[in-house]
């Protein structure tokens, strides 16, 4: 598969690749004998590229060789191509490289296609094996070695750790607890998520069972077609009474627009027209004061002609009505799924374009394309949100739904618009119904099934017409468990992991999360995170390769521990030797935890036995815990 690159591609690539010399040996010929490729994010990404790098860094300075790094270019999707990585390998090795290491999955299949065409070179791919684009199958390769880490090991570690690391302030000093309500978010579609949820929970079940400790862990498989999860929730509006109010309050009669209310002095409503009645289109506002001995002209708009202006409100009450002119207008009607039952008309002036909005999906469905009478006069069919070009004949449009792959989220506004089923990311408008006499909109509340808020992001909850983006389900399944008192939650080895930390930034009080893979603390709420070291295992590897073969990090070669946790229950010179202070007293180590420390050397040892678990497994089995109850979070 190997392709033959013109010196000009070679210059081009040489000029536009990003490289780095730092922590390596100096060459004077150009050459570089070990090169890293990132997966196209830069080397100092505070992930596995930088970790990568590190450990390579470190091994060239250790051993004076040259080293540099490649960062390939992704495509218009953000994917990083096979050509593009065999461009950057050729590149390596015409620059001296003998040894390539490659991090992660997105060069499995290159390890597979491409290695074998460069014999001499020694290919080292992180976290993956070779296979081929359309079979998973491992294809082992004589020149690449792969690193893989014990993740059933590092899921024991997080669990454990996740029991142990309790801790409150009581009068200013650090006592230390147990957590003992945990959750899961998981998957068990590869073999890296089930070991680490199987590994979870026969850590925290070993925890749980030492100390002697009830203990209880939902377990939420989120890609599981039976998961037992329903996110639906009520937005309403909030009225107080106009004289609660803390500024003064004016009120706002729209006649044919929607913005009708009571407002706070200085507030910036936004005022729109309805839909123009037939025959006619939207010309002007007309503005009135209705407050005796305040003229019309301190009614402070925008703009006159625009049909949707904004209002600073104050110095009086106020009528503005939206005033027509004639126009030859041709209507166009937005039907309801059925296609016979009309949800909207718009009349829009002959050859002009008007702007169409599909209603919300009933329950379960999501909208899919647009169909019309008229060919070609859809702009977007397959958008929610686009325009139609209206001609001399009336226009009917039809949304088409079709069933959600994902699970939807079904949202009631009461007394006010916007009910309706959405999918995570959908864009949802809400509009409140205008207060009744001698109350004013203060703010939107919303809840959740259970009666709890649902910590809804709006973009602003004081206005009565406002939107939110559909949050996250991932992130509302932790939510959930955050209600009902979890303590840590962790999502190891999985897709949608990060959605443990942005769920915990939604809520006020601490519930903490447990990362993996990489030191994730400096997001919200992490209590501590389960490394796999890539740095220190490349550095392991690049030292002693074998290929065709598996590299196994983990806590026997210090390539997986959890950061914060100390073995050393003194702090240490640089020599390895306990510190002391000025009258002679070894220094104790903050971050020791003898528990902690007894575990992870005992696992050292192969003292602790585990339970490995095939792709799939139901992880109700694996909890052999006397103390230990795994909620699992399935429909029985």
């Amino acid at each position: 598969m190997k392709k033959i690159i013109s010196l000009i591609m070679v210059a081009a690539l040489a000029l536009s690749c990003c490289v780095s010399l730092s922590g390596c040996a100096k060459n004077s010929d150009g050459k570089f004998e070990i090169a890293m490729i990132t997966d196209g994010a830069p080397v100092n990404d505070k992930g596995y590229n930088q970790y990568t790098w590190n450990g390579v860094n470190s091994y060239a300075k250790e051993k004076e060789v040259s080293c540099r790094y490649y960062q390939p270019s992704l495509n218009d999707e953000g994917e990083l191509e096979i050509d593009e990585i065999e461009k950057y390998i050729d590149l390596a090795v015409k620059n001296g490289a003998k040894k390539i290491v490659l991090p992660g999955e997105k060069f499995a299949v290159a390890a597979y296609e491409i290695a074998p065409t460069y014999n001499d070179v020694q290919f080292i791919l992180i976290d993956a094996y070779p296979h081929s684009q359309d079979n998973d199958a491992l294809r082992m390769q004589s020149n690449v070695e792969c690193i893989r880490f014990n993740k059933l090991q590092a899921g024991f570690l997080a669990g454990y750790s996740a029991f142990v690391s309790g801790s409150k302030n009581n009068k200013g000093k650090l006592v230390r607890q147990y957590n003992t309500k945990l959750g899961f978010l998981g998957s068990v579609a590869s073999q890296d998520a089930t070991d680490y949820g199987a590994g979870f929970v026969q850590g925290i079940a070993f925890a749980a069972d030492e100390k002697g400790v009830p203990t209880s862990l939902d377990y939420a498989e989120y890609d599981s077609l039976f998961l037992d999860y329903d996110y639906s929730f009520t937005i309403k509006p909030v009225y107080v009474k106009r004289d609660e109010a803390k500024k003064d309050t004016f009120k706002v009669n729209v006649i044919d627009g929607i913005g009708s209310g009571v407002y706070t002095d200085g507030e910036n409503v936004t005022i729109t027209a309805n839909s123009a009645p037939e025959g006619k289109k939207f010309d002007h506002w007309e503005t009135k004061s209705d407050t005796k001995g305040v003229k019309d002209k301190k009614v402070n708009i925008s703009s006159k002609k625009d049909y949707s202006m904004n209002l600073l409100v104050g110095d009086c009450d106020c009528t503005i009505t939206a005033v027509w002119a004639d126009a030859d207008t041709v209507p166009v009607t937005i039907t309801e799924a059925d296609g016979a039952t009309a949800h909207e008309v718009i009349n829009a002036e002959k050859d002009t374009n008007a702007w169409i909005e599909a209603p919300a999906a009933e329950s379960g469905m999501i909208f899919d394309h647009w169909e019309c009478n008229t060919k070609d006069a859809v702009e977007d069919v397959n958008s929610k949100g686009t325009s139609v070009k209206v001609g001399s004949d009336a226009v009917t449009v039809t949304p088409v739904y079709t069933e959600s792959e994902n699970p939807t989220f079904n949202v009631i506004v009461e007394k006010g618009t916007g009910t309706g089923s959405y999918v995570t990311g959908d864009e949802v408008k809400v509009v409140a119904d205008a207060p009744e006499d001698g109350y004013m909109f203060y703010k939107w509340e919303n809840v959740d099934n259970q009666g709890l808020s649902t910590g809804i992001a709006m973009d602003n909850e004081y206005c009565y017409h406002t939107t939110f983006e559909m949050v996250d389900r991932y992130a509302s399944i932790v939510e959930k468990m955050y209600d009902d008192g979890t303590q840590v939650v962790f999502a190891g080895g999985n897709s949608v992991e990060d959605s443990i930390f942005n769920a915990s930034g939604n809520f006020d009080y601490a519930v903490y999360t447990f990362g993996s893979g990489i030191d994730e603390g400096s997001k919200n709420n992490c209590l501590a995170s389960v490394v796999t070291d890539y740095g220190n295992a490349v550095q392991l590897v690049l030292d002693d390769f074998k290929g065709g073969s598996f590299f196994v990090g983990d806590v026997s070669n210090d390539c997986i521990y959890v950061t914060g946790m100390s073995l050393d229950k003194y702090e240490l010179d640089e020599e390895g030797n306990p510190k002391t202070d000025k009258n002679g007293k070894e220094i104790e180590n903050a971050n020791y935890n003898e528990d902690y420390a007894t575990v992870f050397n005992s696992l050292k040892e192969n003292k602790i036995k585990m339970i490995n678990a095939q792709k799939g497994a139901d992880i109700r089995n694996l909890n052999k815990s006397r103390c230990l109850t795994v909620n699992y979070w399935v429909v029985e």
